[in-house]
């Protein structure tokens, strides 16, 4: 009994330590998720201070008819597609080839991993620099070999290229960093008896080493495909969307019109339509990697 009262104080105590974090969660996350979902229905401006007003869909109706939001949220897709599917292979091979416990691998790794340690927007003000017409390093090299360097920001496809890279830069680390865990968790006795059967190293990689990681890749994807599309400090350190709406991405699109327009009410509504979508993408991949998993 006194047992059971002890117990029943150190859960109370273990609550009470609890109370704090969970009122800060619900204040600092679901408070303002909640608001923005009730005025993505309503009528309001932080101009005009008029009273709210209940419009139904009619937000959501003239975000998905607007022409920017449609081309903001397909450049935002075509980012994503190209950035996670080339993170996800260089990931694998940097991955492939430095996984295992000699020490020139762990020093390769742990160097290979410093960009995804810098905050993104240093990471963005730091290409900024580096991709600068006329005092840049990298156009600088470029004139040193006889190549006269582009303007990187300031034209709409070497514009989009560029953050293409930053992106791949900063996080292709992610992928291979998980790569190499997953690579590491595979028992050696399976290599050890395809060897022996005389598996060549590349049926080994396609029988064994990819049907065993299949289910963290897509986990990889779908971490790496929804931070894709909602990345927002490289483009506001780098070309702030432009020039014109080549790097407008769907955040950017969603922050300008929240802070810099001050439509409130057109912001919150594509920002759930972009979270809807990004929750279906989730569920979709989920859902695969479960089915990949029954079959290991």
């Amino acid at each position: 009994m006194k047992l059971s009262k002890f117990k029943q104080s150190e859960n109370i105590l273990f609550i009470l330590f609890l109370l704090p974090a969970f009122f800060f969660i619900v204040i600092a996350q679901f408070y303002p998720l909640l608001y923005s979902f009730y005025i993505s229905f309503t009528k309001w401006s932080l101009i005009k201070w008029k009273p709210i007003a209940l419009v139904g869909l009619s937000n959501y109706q003239r975000v998905l008819q607007d022409s920017l939001f449609k081309h903001a949220f397909k450049i935002s897709l075509i980012f994503a597609c190209i950035t996670t599917p080339v993170e996800l292979v260089i990931g694998f091979l940097l991955a492939y080839m430095i996984t295992g416990e000699r020490k020139i691998y762990k020093i390769t790794r742990t160097i290979l991993v410093i960009p995804m340690t810098i905050a993104p927007v240093a990471v963005g003000t730091i290409w900024r620099m580096l991709l600068n017409t006329r005092a840049g390093l990298i156009n600088y090299l470029l004139q040193k070999i006889g190549i006269n360097g582009p303007n990187w920001l300031a034209t709409p496809s070497t514009a989009f290229f560029s953050i293409l890279i930053v992106d791949i830069w900063e996080w292709t680390p992610f992928a291979m960093i998980i790569f190499v865990a997953a690579l590491s968790s595979i028992p050696v006795d399976l290599f050890s008896a395809a060897q022996i059967d005389g598996a060549s190293r590349w049926q080994i990689l396609r029988y064994i080493t990819l049907p065993l990681i299949a289910p963290i890749t897509v986990l990889i994807v779908l971490f790496r495909f929804i931070d894709s599309i909602l990345v927002i400090d490289i483009i506001y350190t780098t070309t702030y969307g432009g020039p014109g709406f080549s790097t407008n991405v769907i955040t950017f699109h969603i922050y300008k019109q929240a802070l810099k327009y001050f439509n409130i009410t057109y912001a919150a509504a594509a920002s759930w339509i972009l979270q809807i979508f990004c929750l279906l993408v989730a569920i979709v991949l989920l859902m695969c990697s479960g089915k990949l998993q029954e079959k290991i």
